[in-house]
């Protein structure tokens, strides 16, 4: 269902449907090179649901392993390749691949053009068949595997492509991890909707304007730190060559600042926040016509068929936790009983599955969301929900540490960076937890720590100031 929906229900197509700056490929062209790697798969004796770890590489060809996990009904786990060696043995340990494809033993690729190669090989697999895993750090410092179905990806994909107005008129200019599934769902858009896919590497950021010029690019995946790093290299000097529909955001807030300079700089383009969850893809998308919610602070309307709610909200305020409920909330982690995760639950009369996302909101009268902040000390850095909780029992079991407290402070690179507060009597307590940071997962290693020799400062209630001890930390008092 999935990969016809995708692939070969566009074969009569001739248009060039996928590119980067160096191969190009029409949907029959696209479909003859997965199925030469679905032999591969099959001449291992991989079987519909076996699990393939795909370490990232050139995107294009990352793109051509999914599809061919997706043709054979296998379910891939997509991991970055910066990834440390403890976080991905953790990750094989836990979904137990069947294969491992981390460019030192993949399958062959030599071009396969013939038009038996192109022949539809139909493989029909119910909705709910698992398509992917991808891992998040979790809200308790362990990475957990979130599980998509075919019913999930071919949902999500309808509602956003409706609300983005994606159609095959539009080019779309992926520069973003497919190990994240922001950039993932780039590809089920595009192909979902029928425009042309453009892939560039995340590392030549310096490129994309020249790039948004040559391809005509229409809609623009980024985060709000790379749009903030673009603009601050002049990428605003080139507005009036881009053919840009709209610019979408997700996996930060969207500096109002930002929202004004790029909205007045490029008024023929949309800019489009959005918010969401691995564990349940996309929430809310702002309609491109609401420019009066975008400029107050609103991250978008939930999508059609898309519930939520508030619990525990604070009287004064009304804000409270945002629960979701709908056909986007994902299966569940890997291994991990719904009653057991803490996050997903399954209403037993209806079916209905919900996602409690431990982020606080208020919503207007209107439905419009306001992200007012995370519940439980989450940090978000790179894309990565961190849970300073976690990190601070981690550091607890360094010897002569008495306090630890981690919070996150804005960075214009990752969105956010963790800081780690110690009170310790023994100064050389500070190397002992600088070398605990490093053994973290990589998007942690550059955490600032700051050793106090008195006990950490309180507010009213008897708990920790974090406030005071930011202040300490850019003060330097420390």
């Amino acid at each position: 269902m999935l990969y016809w929906k995708l692939i070969e229900s566009h074969l009569s197509d001739p248009r060039i449907i996928i590119s980067n700056e160096s191969r190009e490929y029409t949907f029959r062209q696209l479909h003859a090179r997965v199925r030469s790697y679905s032999v591969f798969f099959r001449s291992r004796g991989l079987k519909a649901g076996d699990r393939v770890l795909i370490v990232d590489r050139e995107p294009l060809e990352t793109v051509v392993l999914l599809l061919a996990c997706i043709s054979e009904g296998l379910v891939f786990v997509p991991v970055s390749r910066h990834m440390g060696t403890k976080e991905r043995d953790e990750i094989v340990e836990s979904c137990s691949p069947a294969l491992i494809l981390d460019g030192e033993e993949d399958p062959t690729t030599e071009e396969v053009w013939d038009e038996e190669a192109c022949i539809k090989d139909r493989k029909q697999y119910p909705e709910d068949t698992l398509v992917y895993i991808i891992y998040t750090s979790g809200t308790e410092g362990t990475a957990k595997g979130v599980c998509g179905s075919q019913k999930q990806i071919l949902f999500c994909s309808d509602v956003i492509n409706r609300r983005l107005g994606n159609n095959p008129g539009d080019r779309i200019l992926c520069s973003l991890p497919l190990t994240f599934d922001y950039g993932l769902y780039q590809v089920f858009l595009a192909f979902m909707s029928g425009a042309q896919l453009y892939l560039s590497s995340r590392e030549m950021l310096q490129r994309i304007p020249y790039l948004l010029k040559k391809w005509k690019i229409t809609g623009f995946p980024t985060l709000p730190t790379v749009a903030a790093l673009l603009v601050k290299t002049g990428f605003l000097n080139h507005a009036d060559d881009f053919y840009l529909r709209y610019i979408s955001f997700t996996g930060e807030v969207l500096p109002l600042p930002l929202i004004r300079t790029l909205t007045e700089a490029m008024p023929r383009t949309s800019v489009i926040p959005m918010y969401g969850l691995t564990e349940c893809k996309r929430v809310a998308v702002m309609p491109a016509e609401r420019t009066d919610k975008l400029l107050a602070g609103s991250c978008g309307l939930p999508l059609d068929g898309v519930k939520v709610c508030l619990i525990n909200k604070e009287k004064d305020t009304g804000i409270g936790e945002l629960v979701v409920e709908g056909p986007n909330v994902m299966e569940g982690y890997w291994g991990i009983r719904d009653e057991d995760s803490g996050v997903f639950e399954s209403d037993r009369e209806t079916g209905r599955r919900r996602v409690y996302t431990g982020d606080l909101f208020r919503i207007d009268s209107e439905g419009f969301l306001y992200f007012c902040g995370r519940r439980n000390g989450i940090i978000k850095i790179r894309g990565y929900r961190v849970n300073g909780f976690g990190m601070e029992e981690m550091i607890r079991k360094v010897n002569g540490v008495k306090e630890v407290a981690v919070t996150g402070l804005p960075d214009p690179v990752t969105g956010e960076h963790a800081v780690v507060f110690v009170y310790a009597e023994d100064a050389s307590v500070r190397h002992a937890v600088e070398e605990t940071v490093r053994q973290m997962p990589f998007y942690l290693q550059n955490s600032e720590v700051f050793l106090l020799h008195t006990p950490f400062p309180r507010n009213r209630n008897g708990k920790t100031d974090i406030k005071k001890l930011c202040v300490l930390a850019k003060e330097a008092l420390i």
